[in-house]
């Protein structure tokens, strides 16, 4: 799907992307991307989604591990989609990888940024960030202009909720109520992460 905005003066095209897992599939909706980027011309590019291809075998982790070829197949014919169709595929922050299969084995990046000069020109510095999974398999991605980032809300304790009688009990209740699965470390986080905005700080 693609949406194009004149913004004044300023030709603004954005896509938003979902590809099928086939190769053959894929490579039709490269082309479909590299003659719109034709055929609408020049202007600021931004083209974003799940485009279920990785650039090399770093981006990839437990997936097709017993077929190399086909990975390295698809990795050079994306690499020369990028190419061709001049748009520069953001550094992911946060973290490495987009999808997580269920277990926790299977991880890849699959889900990109893609934009073109004319884009970081007109919209200044810009940065992508990948949030925690949540119901999905796939990690939420923002986009950030003009590299406004002010870093995590700091959390701030008084310490006069520790002359409250009920204070340790109701940290211990939400602790243990507070369900998360997965690795340890991401359970940690998760019961962690909350304490900024919404645990149990506000609750006392």
């Amino acid at each position: 799907m693609g949406v194009c905005l004149d913004w004044g003066a300023h030709h603004r095209t954005c896509f938003n992307v979902y590809s099928k897992y086939n190769l053959e599939a894929k490579r039709r909706l490269w082309k479909c991307i590299e003659e719109a980027r034709r055929s609408l011309g020049e202007g600021a590019w931004c083209t974003l989604g799940d485009f279920n291809a990785v650039r090399n075998g770093d981006e990839r982790r437990g997936v097709n591990a017993g077929v190399p070829s086909s990975q390295a197949l698809e990795s050079n014919l994306f690499n020369g989609f990028l190419t061709r169709v001049e748009l520069d595929d953001l550094n992911l922050l946060g973290s490495r990888y987009t999808w997580y299969h269920p277990n926790d084995i299977a991880m890849s990046r699959i889900d990109r940024v893609l934009i073109s000069e004319e884009w970081n020109q007109f919209w200044g510095a810009t940065s992508l960030w990948m949030l925690p999974r949540d119901v999905s398999d796939h990690c939420l991605l923002v986009l950030k202009l003009r590299g406004w980032d002010w870093g995590p809300r700091p959390f701030r304790f008084n310490n006069f909720w520790l002359e409250n009688k009920k204070f340790k009990g109701v940290v211990e209740d939400w602790w243990r109520n507070r369900n998360s699965s997965g690795w340890m470390s991401f359970v940690l986080k998760e019961k962690y992460c909350p304490i900024g905005g919404g645990g149990w700080g506000e609750v006392v």
